[in-house]
């Protein structure tokens, strides 16, 4: 469990902590197959309750194809959460956004046992510590034990099985330690190296490459009061990363917070940052218009980024009030003023709230 009394400790905060509301173990890989392919992945697992002892589980992943761009997306839940969400979570969001046509239509599916489509069942899901292990029916995320950071994330889906290990490259990154943002107490592993293999329908290769991994816990009801967000996890080429965040909603967008890794694990927070869309692209399922492209200004350290789409359709189904996400991978070019040279990298982009 974590220190109630507010502090981040690593390794041990990789574990489960019961008095959380909402948790979640996020990461995303950029892998090369030993055939040539190029692949990302993306995976999250939660685990949501008010009580210790009952708890429902969340899970979202994504397999992407990068050298001939296409992508599945998908998402699963128990029924322990489908009963937390009918019996308390969406009551409460009816009670602040109570002209929500979608979720109301995905309230009642609930209430009868189904779930709305593309959605589909977890039968069986469970996250123990000691050391910290989720299996979530066919996706599984274990660590090696209490000590390091290394884990193995496995996924078993119909389009392809994968198993790869990622292994941090350098320090634990502690992006909130007290939850003063948010309520959220978060720590981030920006740099690991990632191997492993694939199995799919041409065949089987060894991968390999580059992965982040976030963790974050504590007690949050953004959701509820129709929160969003802008994130971006940046890694350059040069092995520096940036990271993001920042808080919208319907009516206002806060200022973007980011953290800056150096090199050497060095971290500084970045007071003075802009974000500007460039380009939306509009999803043909949920009608949802995306800023995709951005501009990115870091004045504090003369930078100048422009973060793109790999590809545009990378949009995320979610359950509940979010209904969908874009969550995709970007590269990104740029300018070092300082030092007087070019810059580039790749990294994930999360867009969350557009379409509540």
């Amino acid at each position: 469990m974590y220190d109630e009394r507010g502090s981040v400790s690593i390794p041990k905060d990789a574990a489960v902590h019961p008095t959380s509301n909402v948790e979640w173990w996020y990461c995303y890989s950029f892998i090369s197959g030993s055939r040539g392919s190029q692949y990302a992945l993306m995976a999250s697992f939660f685990r949501v309750g008010e009580l210790p002892g009952i708890k429902g589980h969340y899970l979202i992943y994504s397999l992407i194809r990068l050298d001939n761009p296409q992508s599945v997306h998908r998402s699963f839940l128990d029924r322990p959460l489908t009963h937390l969400m009918t019996g308390m979570y969406l009551p409460l969001y009816f009670l602040l956004k109570p002209a929500d046509r979608h979720t109301w239509g995905q309230y009642g599916k609930l209430l009868k046992g189904q779930l709305p489509s593309p959605h589909a069942w977890l039968k069986n899901a469970s996250a123990s510590s000691h050391p910290t292990v989720l299996h979530y029916d066919h996706a599984h995320l274990t660590f090696k034990d209490d000590r390091s950071q290394e884990f193995i994330l496995r996924i078993d889906d119909p389009e392809a099985n994968i198993e790869i290990k990622f292994t941090p490259s350098k320090r634990t990154t502690i992006v909130d330690e007290k939850g003063t943002v948010n309520g959220l107490y978060y720590y981030s592993s920006t740099q690991n190296t990632v191997s492993g293999y694939l199995h799919h329908h041409d065949g089987s290769e060894q991968v390999s490459g580059e992965g982040w991994f976030d963790h974050q816990w504590g007690r949050y009801y953004g959701l509820l009061r129709g929160e969003g967000w802008n994130w971006f996890g940046l890694q350059f080429d040069d092995g520096r990363e940036l990271l993001i965040s920042q808080i919208r909603t319907a009516k206002s967008t806060s200022p973007p917070t980011a953290i800056f890794i150096l090199k050497d694990s060095a971290l500084t927070s970045v007071n003075s940052i802009k974000l500007q869309p460039l380009r939306y692209w509009k999803s043909l399922a949920t009608l949802v218009n995306y800023p995709v492209e951005w501009h990115i200004s870091i004045p504090d350290y003369e930078l100048e980024l422009h973060v793109i789409p790999m590809f545009d359709s990378q949009e995320m189904p979610i359950i509940g009030p979010l209904q969908a996400i874009w969550e995709g991978a970007c590269t990104f070019y740029g300018i070092d003023h300082r030092n007087r040279r070019s810059i580039r990298g790749k990294g994930f982009l999360e867009l969350a709230g557009y379409a509540m």
